[in-house]
């Protein structure tokens, strides 16, 4: 059932229900009606956010196993250079050991934020009042879509996650919970920290079979708290400048929401590109990017 559907169908239904709210019927009336009418929106929310849940999958679907990335293969997330100084008597210089190409948050997971900004638009314009429902209803679906999508291959696809594809999925993960944290509901919060779970696991299993097939000259095997290092370093150093870099793809979401409830690294993103569009005011003289409190574990 489309949108336009939905709203048609309530606005019919309510006709009733308003006129017998203005007339002298007693309560017990009244209060039927609106048990009747509140069983039918139910249904109908029901009927649109399941089309709309569909849509969503498919969009997990090809964010996941769709893109063209080798999970067990992936390249680095970002720039870093390891150390760095010699020092030697006339002077120090510094040295390159190994660089990772920049990539940030792929246009994947940007799309799939496009599948909620597509549903956004429709319920903001025909049914505001059934927009955080709504929203809700399908980012939890979203979370529970990701995690049934790992339990369904990871004897296939996602056989392995090295630390870049590991540190590339957290990175995305807080992403997706920054921008929609105000549709976050305790079910989603709940599926969202058992995804991470799952892929901390997935990847300390994989980067331990890696190091016994090496020839162990580093010594020793990755632990679970050196890649959740690895990944918080991605975030605090990505993260921010992702949010500003994709904020006109999800703007929708700060329009409808006030910004003073936003997470810190959301306000900081936002208001630059508000400033941006209302020169005039001369509120927005920069900031600085925050740490995130995205839970690891």
């Amino acid at each position: 059932m489309e949108l336009s559907e939905c709203i048609s169908v309530c606005d019919f239904l309510s006709f009733p229900f308003k006129v017998v709210l203005a007339g002298e019927d007693d309560d017990k009336d009244k209060e039927e009606l609106i048990e009747s009418f509140s069983t039918i929106e139910e249904k109908v929310l029901a009927e649109y956010t399941f089309a709309k849940a569909q849509y969503v999958r498919t969009g997990a679907t090809n964010y996941l196993l769709d893109a063209g990335l080798q999970w067990g293969g992936a390249p680095a997330v970002k720039v870093i250079i390891i150390n760095l100084l010699k020092l030697a008597i006339t002077a120090c210089f510094s040295y390159v050991k190994r660089v990772r190409v920049v990539q940030g948050v792929r246009d994947p997971a940007v799309e799939l934020m496009h599948t909620l900004v597509t549903v956004h638009a429709e319920v903001f314009a025909g049914c505001e009042p059934l927009l955080d429902k709504t929203l809700g209803i399908l980012v939890e679906g979203l979370i529970d879509t990701l995690l049934s999508l790992f339990h369904e291959h990871k004897d296939t696809n996602l056989k392995l996650l090295d630390a870049n594809g590991y540190c590339q999925l957290m990175l995305e993960l807080e992403y997706f919970e920054t921008i929609l944290n105000q549709y976050f509901t305790s079910g989603a919060s709940e599926s969202l920290k058992s995804l991470q779970g799952i892929l901390l696991d997935k990847a300390t299993e994989s980067c331990s079979r890696e190091s016994d097939d090496d020839d162990k000259q580093q010594g020793g095997t990755i632990s679970p708290d050196d890649l959740i290092a690895l990944a918080q370093q991605c975030s605090s150093e990505l993260l921010q400048s992702e949010l500003e870099r994709t904020r006109i793809n999800t703007a929708c979401f700060m329009e409808s929401f006030p910004l003073e409830f936003a997470p810190e690294s959301v306000k900081v993103a936002y208001a630059s590109f508000r400033g941006s569009m209302d020169a005039s005011s001369g509120v927005f003289m920069g900031a600085q990017a925050v740490g995130s409190t995205q839970r690891w574990r």
